[in-house]
């Protein structure tokens, strides 16, 4: 791998986990990395939708084998959602998952380092957004990536939470370089909480009403929270700077991004069928 690779993870869900991945993404493309997000939450899938994607080829399609790795990718700019790259410049590519429980039951867990370490060979960054807790499928990209990243609220139990998924991550292979701290008000003890984990906590990203339209670096660049998320960038560039000289749109990923009919076809059979069984009960 060329590329750098960081983990999120968290104890527990709702702590701000895929809010901080799309926006540490963001942040890094807007640094001029090509940076790819992706779904690594292969149980409970939601990073797509919190970008604007609602259809096409997921990295749960990759798994399972019935599209290639190119066909997933999602190219996010300020026109939305593309399935083609953008004609200059560098990439911020999404790689989706998929929220249908035959999608879940078909991919192969096995088969994601294969997926991380072919972007990672084309990227700058590469931002896992993984599970929430201590699964097996979270072994895989905390054991590839260069780095674990904790994200927790100040709430006592997820904290705890984030300490055990901390201990989960090295016993994985895994190195924790940090954590980050959502919801932090005034009152929040940051010094104590970065004691807890015992690590370093890299970024504090306040309670924000512009949580929700995402990447909020680029819809609310002015906020607080977007500052968090730009140091927070700033962090990880700064432990370990990537250098490339071949751009992510010229990867041969990116060449094979244009969907083959092949692929959609079974994708799009595989969705038939599931709505089918629903409406016959």
């Amino acid at each position: 791998m060329a590329g750098r690779v960081y983990a999120l993870a968290s104890g527990k869900g709702g702590v701000g986990k895929t809010t901080s991945a799309v926006n540490l993404g963001a942040a890094l493309h807007d640094a001029s990395y090509d940076t790819v997000v992706l779904d690594a939450d292969l149980a409970m899938a939601n990073l797509g939708g919190l970008v604007g994607i609602d259809d096409g080829p997921t990295v749960h399609d990759v798994l399972a084998n019935e599209v290639a790795l190119g066909d997933a990718l999602v190219w996010v700019d300020e026109n939305g959602p593309q399935r083609s790259p953008p004609a200059e410049g560098p990439s911020f590519v999404v790689v989706p998952g998929s929220r249908s429980l035959d999608s879940f039951a078909a991919a192969d867990p096995g088969e994601l380092r294969r997926v991380v370490e072919s972007l990672a060979a084309a990227a700058d960054f590469v931002v896992c957004d993984t599970g929430a807790g201590l699964t097996h499928e979270n072994a895989v990209p905390f054991g590839v990536a260069d780095g674990v990243v904790l994200v927790t609220t100040p709430d006592p139990v997820a904290v705890a939470d984030a300490r055990k998924t901390a201990g989960f991550a090295e016993r994985a292979g895994g190195m924790v370089v940090g954590s980050v701290l959502t919801r932090a008000t005034d009152e929040t003890d940051v010094s104590g909480v970065a004691r807890r984990l015992g690590t370093e906590m890299l970024a504090v990203v306040p309670e924000s009403a512009d949580v929700g339209t995402e990447p909020l670096v680029r819809t609310a660049p002015e906020g607080y929270a977007a500052e968090a998320y730009r140091r927070l960038a700033s962090a990880l560039v700064d432990r370990d700077e990537p250098s490339r000289e071949t751009a992510f749109a010229d990867s041969s990923i990116a060449a094979a991004s244009e969907t083959s009919e092949s692929g959609v076809s079974r994708v799009v059979g595989r969705i038939s069928g599931a709505l089918d069984r629903d409406r016959n009960g």
